[in-house]
């Protein structure tokens, strides 16, 4: 098969894979009033087991993004496909609220199988020119899973229980795994572009790691995971409870996914006018969030509506920050072998920031109110635009070219 043709038919599949396993990922918080009355237990309690969730994510993407440079990458996809559907089908018809928590912990796990394969998988058949597209169109995934999930499965389901939200994600996920046995015999994944390099050893990419300022980057991931999705996993929670939108909670939900499409092109756009200078890019993305976490702020009196564009522009700006580190970067260490553990080591960082302030956003809202999130948001964005400003820039501006050594 022709390499522009292989591409497209990877692309294909890659992209219907991920959005599945988003939709395995995000049925929790689209049931979490459900979920609670099923299982007998309180809201604040499923934002914990979100929080362990989190941690598994992050703590698998460090060993599957190693996992994921040294194996095939379709056998490895049909593993990850057969795990997370696995346990949502028994998610689905589970009674107890201590096995659902590690329940979904272990799906944490499974997910963390997928997103650092996948970069691999496609840097292999795209070509440096390619990558940009490549980026782009997979962040679309998860747009797609939120829309479906947040809104489509809601409406179908909305006189069910939460059993649903959780069969249909796994059956879709299961029955994907006869898409890659066929491609994993039809194409080969090194994509015709003669031997990759070899994944280096786990010491020398430590090295490497370090030698470039990767860490940087590591704690920007934090930074921005801590915002974004450690903010959506509350949002039907905040706009059903805290904003009180009623009935137009659901119509006003589309907002976000459409919002985290929007900071995709916004991201792509703004690095094409600035030359493909990520640093810069970066930097009047942060820019851009710390004064609309500013404006939240100063607005939390407001109407809801003016509170929902606010939040919708906030989710915008930082997924476009996001999707410079997480899907743009990595693609360009594919000639150093080491695009699945550099994605792994880097969404590792943005979950566990999410961990931690998912788990903390609960509290936030019981105990200081509604204010008390903006004004978390706004001292993390102003964090994050600090380390753009300083040793995360630098990395960003190298996209992959190895910092050059001092010399004595």
């Amino acid at each position: 098969m022709k390499r522009n043709s292989s591409l497209h038919v990877l692309l294909l599949a890659a992209w219907g894979t991920y959005m599945t396993a988003y939709l395995c990922r995000v049925n929790l918080s689209t049931v979490l009033d459900k979920l609670s009355a099923g299982l007998g237990v309180s809201v604040e309690y499923l934002g914990l087991a979100s929080s362990l969730y989190f941690v598994t994510y992050a703590v698998g993407q460090l060993l599957n993004g190693a996992i994921g440079d040294r194996v095939n990458p379709c056998r490895f996809l049909m593993l990850a496909l057969g795990l997370t559907g696995g346990v949502n089908l028994i998610l689905a018809f589970q009674t107890s609220e201590t096995l659902f928590t590690a329940l979904w912990g272990l799906n944490g796990f499974c997910q963390s199988m997928f997103w650092s394969t996948l970069l691999r998988l496609l840097s292999f058949h795209a070509r440096e020119d390619q990558r940009k597209n490549v980026s782009t169109i997979m962040s679309t995934c998860s747009v797609t899973g939120y829309l479906l999930s947040w809104v489509v499965l809601s409406w179908l389901f909305r006189p069910l229980d939460f059993r649903p939200y959780f069969l249909v994600p796994a059956l879709a996920a299961l029955a994907l795994i006869p898409v890659w046995f066929l491609l994993s015999r039809r194409i080969p994944y090194e994509g015709g572009r003669g031997a990759q390099p070899a994944a280096p050893p786990l010491p020398q990419i430590a090295r490497e790691f370090v030698q470039d300022r990767l860490f940087f980057i590591c704690l920007l991931c934090l930074l921005v995971g801590a915002i974004q999705e450690g903010a959506v996993f509350w949002l039907p929670m905040i706009f059903t409870g805290v904003l009180d939108l009623g009935e137009n909670s659901l119509l006003l939900l589309v907002l976000i996914p459409l919002a985290k499409l929007a900071g995709v092109f916004l991201a792509r756009e703004t690095l094409s006018r600035l030359g493909d200078d990520a640093r810069r890019a970066m930097r009047v993305m942060l820019s851009l969030a710390c004064g609309t976490a500013a404006c939240l702020v100063l607005t939390a009196g407001s109407t809801s509506f003016v509170t929902v564009l606010l939040i919708a522009a906030l989710i915008a700006v930082v997924n476009a920050g996001n999707w410079y580190m997480i899907s743009y970067l990595p693609l360009y260490f594919s000639g150093r072998g080491m695009v699945a553990t550099l994605v792994g080591v880097f969404d590792f960082s943005t979950y566990i920031g999410a961990s931690l302030m998912s788990g903390a956003l609960g509290g936030l809202l019981n105990r200081a109110g509604w204010i008390a999130l903006p004004a978390a948001w706004l001292g993390l964005a102003a964090l994050g635009l600090l380390l753009a400003l300083t040793g995360a820039g630098g990395c960003l501006a190298r996209k992959g070219a190895q910092r050059a050594k001092n010399r004595s």
